[in-house]
């Protein structure tokens, strides 16, 4: 578990980066993405925080290592509210999707959730406390991949999780996610939070990053 900045936390890896924020408020705290372990966001407990206080968790695809957790913090704690786009919520709320999903490849058996709401447009935004989370439809990696965009202070925090891809064919388009990552480069973020390889910042560092993808 760590903080990043003030009210943004790395809570750690299973499958992929899981991050945390802390919305100082009655909303309390937000996920970005699940991962496959309960056990290890059970672990915010270590730093004065509760679990049970988890009440929002933004899916930002529906690949089973963003997912997997999930059902089973639903069943640990019954208020959290789950968000995704639309063109990725199929495979999120109901079970047969194991290929697409990757379930499969992991030997994971999906227990699915149901959706809050679901993203249509190309932002949308979601008020929690002090904080607005700017949903982003990135799709490439997959058709309804977001990206969320947080300002806290002067700093731009892009919680990008799969933008180094990979692209799989029958999933991923090729030529959406280039647009994909021209759209995020432009937002000039002073920090990423990347899905599974690390954190980066400043600014040039995120740019660096980013253009690494690009053709």
């Amino acid at each position: 578990m760590k903080e990043i900045i003030k009210d943004i936390y790395h809570v750690g890896d299973s499958g992929c980066s899981v991050y945390l924020i802390n919305t100082r408020s009655e909303n309390n705290l937000v996920l970005i993405d699940c991962g496959m372990s309960l056990n290890m966001i059970k672990k915010i407990s270590k730093i004065g925080l509760n679990p049970m206080n988890i009440n929002h968790c933004i899916i930002t695809h529906f690949h089973i290592d963003h997912i997997a957790a999930c059902s089973d913090l639903k069943d640990l704690n019954k208020k959290i509210k789950f968000y995704a786009h639309n063109l990725d919520a199929v495979p999120i709320e109901e079970k047969g999707h194991d290929r697409k999903t990757a379930a499969m490849w992991y030997g994971v058996n999906y227990k699915p959730v149901k959706l809050e709401k679901k993203f249509k447009g190309e932002v949308e935004i979601l008020k929690f406390g002090e904080y607005e989370f700017k949903c982003i439809h990135t799709p490439g990696h997959t058709p309804g991949s977001i990206s969320i965009l947080l300002e806290i202070g002067n700093n731009k925090i892009l919680f990008g999780q799969d933008l180094h891809g990979p692209i799989i064919p029958g999933v991923s388009d090729y030529g959406e996610y280039q647009k994909s990552l021209r759209k995020l480069l432009d937002l000039k973020a002073d920090i990423l939070c990347e899905g599974h390889f690390g954190i980066f910042q400043p600014s040039s560092e995120v740019q660096k990053y980013i253009k690494k993808y690009i053709d």
